[in-house]
């Protein structure tokens, strides 16, 4: 279990002047949980409100302090900051890398018993990301003469975009998108490089599934997915027009790697598309990284639309998924957003107020960021039903009614 530790608060200066960006100042004592107020609670039936109060400081989540350090492009963390148990959990959910680039410049980092292990992952890391750019450099030029441009997707796409350094986006695979018509020729070009389809499910699965059998090459190790569409057709964000084909085709912008014609999606786009997929299929292991994606896109895109994407998520299932990664964000100063753009992303959604809001948050401070494991009480199947009862589409109140009914969220210890 990793342990949050007190020393890891954000620096004092990522509290100056930076407007709502800024991380909000609360008072510790007394806390209640859910971050609601008293008489909030007092509202609520007694049994329930004596266990949403606790008094316990509110703490920063241990790699959060990580995600300030690639937001500012720092390299002068200390590792002793680090506890053992948070640089397993930076390694074990893909920010091993990003650790190594952020104590670059620590003169005693190496002197760490695992500073071994550290390198080892960064230079992992390197050695696959590039195997998979010389996969994806080779399924390009196996498609230039048989299929128009391929799209690129999710980390294949932004790593090279927008990530100071593409092996710091770890990815398991290699995601394009590709047009209905494509996919024959696509898919002839891999088995040609030596791919083989390999996936548990039956071939019926993927005749409707939003991407192919998954293709993995016997020596290199690599795994590809050819989509047809960014979700499942029948899901509520395959059936969405955000992502639905005349969109898709919208929104895909002309781009080159290594000097051929690719395309990706745009920053808008891209940027609901990686809030949705990570918030309709959180993992707690890798759930960091679309985090990173944003903090790096937000940083270095050119200028956001955000008016298309406020026209987009007008009705949308996907305007929680955006309001809760943004203000995740937002709330720890990752990100540099307007008070404007918040307010009218919340007016977007409909999923959760504020108590939901920070139930979820507090979700991912303790198991997403810190790191803590799953228990008896709060298994990974609890916490699955806990954080899609309260992203359910409707009234927030109902959503927190129902997650107060299963029990479940009387066993997270929230901060």
């Amino acid at each position: 279990m990793v342990a949050p530790v007190e020393s890891h608060r954000l620096p004092l200066e990522a509290c100056g002047d930076r407007g709502r960006s800024s991380p909000p100042r609360r008072r510790p004592w007394p806390r209640v949980r859910f971050g609601g107020t008293v008489g909030e609670a007092a509202a609520l039936p007694r049994r329930v409100a004596r266990q949403l109060i606790v008094t316990r400081p509110r703490r920063v989540p241990s790699l959060i302090v990580l995600l300030q350090a690639a937001s500012e492009d720092r390299a002068d963390l200390a590792l002793a900051d680090f506890g053992p148990d948070q640089i397993r959990w930076a390694i074990e959910t893909g920010l091993g890398a990003l650790l190594r680039r952020s104590t670059a410049k620590d003169p005693k980092a190496g002197m760490s018993p695992l500073w071994p292990l550290l390198q080892g992952a960064d230079l992992t890391a390197r050695i696959t990301i590039g195997e998979q750019l010389d996969a994806l450099d080779a399924i390009i030029r196996g498609c230039a003469s048989t299929a128009p441009p391929l799209t690129l997707l999710k980390g294949m796409s932004i790593c090279e975009q927008y990530y100071p350094e593409p092996h710091l986006r770890p990815m398991v695979d290699i995601d394009v998108l590709v047009d209905p018509v494509a996919l024959a020729p696509v898919e002839s070009v891999l088995l040609q490089l030596g791919y083989g389809r390999r996936s548990q499910n039956p071939p019926e699965f993927y005749e409707t599934h939003h991407h192919t059998t998954p293709f993995r090459h016997p020596q290199t190790k690599v795994w590809v997915e050819v989509h047809r569409g960014l979700f499942p057709v029948e899901s509520p964000l395959g059936s969405d027009r955000i992502f639905g084909p005349d969109n898709l085709t919208a929104e895909r912008r002309p781009a080159e790697f290594r000097g051929r014609p690719v395309n990706r999606l745009s920053d808008e786009l891209q940027l609901v598309y990686l809030a949705s997929h990570w918030a309709s299929n959180l993992r707690r292991v890798g759930g960091m990284v679309a985090m990173l994606d944003l903090i790096y896109l937000l940083k270095n895109a050119r200028a956001i639309r955000w008016e298309r994407i406020f026209d987009w998520l007008a009705g949308s299932v996907a305007s929680s998924y955006v309001y809760l990664l943004v203000t995740y964000l937002d709330r720890y100063g990752l990100v540099e957003l307007a008070p404007e753009i918040l307010r009218t992303l919340s007016l977007r959604q409909r999923s959760f107020g504020r108590t939901n809001l920070r139930i979820l948050h507090a979700l991912l401070d303790r198991y997403v960021t810190s790191g803590h494991d799953f228990g008896p009480l709060l298994t990974v199947r609890n916490f699955e039903i806990l954080w899609k009862t309260l992203l359910l589409p409707g009234r927030p109140s109902q959503n927190l009614l129902r997650a107060l009914s299963n029990r479940i969220t009387n066993t997270v210890p929230l901060t």
